[in-house]
């Protein structure tokens, strides 16, 4: 897989990716009376667009920021004092879209990685582990570097 998208995104599109990645995506089907449904499959055209078809929400925000599609957040508070952990969790999320592969990676039993990512988006303070990849790129803490595509069973949303 390709890190720089062929095509830029729409302004549609544009915007879904900024929700995305400033933790407000969950709430853009009712502030545009939309369907879910229907935002879900923008977010879908927005995987194609940037050549990441099948990523989790986390993984398409690392590609977004990556290749300049959009802005990372302002964040409203500092970085918290993140742990060697925390950080190879957050960038497990950004660069892998199966929760077995981020387990793996993270050398965390499978049934806790949900709870372990819940903890690190509170610490942060991001609303979701998209906008918590988001917040790493704006705190600089996660380097830019490619992803690694993988099919979209058992992803992290």
């Amino acid at each position: 897989m390709t890190t720089t998208p062929a095509v830029a995104l729409t302004s549609a599109q544009k915007e879904i990716a900024l929700r995305l990645v400033d933790g407000t995506f969950d709430k853009l089907a009712a502030h545009r009376n939309r369907s879910p449904v229907t935002i879900r499959g923008h977010l879908s055209r927005v995987r194609i667009r940037v050549a990441a078809p099948g990523s989790s929400r986390a993984a398409l925000a690392h590609v977004l920021l990556f290749t300049g599609q959009v802005p990372p957040p302002a964040p409203d508070r500092p970085a918290p004092d993140f742990t060697d952990a925390d950080q190879l969790l957050m960038r497990a999320l950004a660069h892998h879209s199966r929760a077995r592969t981020i387990a793996e990676v993270c050398g965390l039993p499978l049934r806790g990685l949900r709870n372990r990512i819940d903890e690190l988006c509170t610490k942060s303070g991001a609303a979701d582990p998209a906008h918590l990849v988001a917040l790493g790129h704006s705190w600089q803490v996660l380097a830019p570097a490619p992803m690694t595509a993988e099919p979209s069973s058992g992803a992290t949303q």
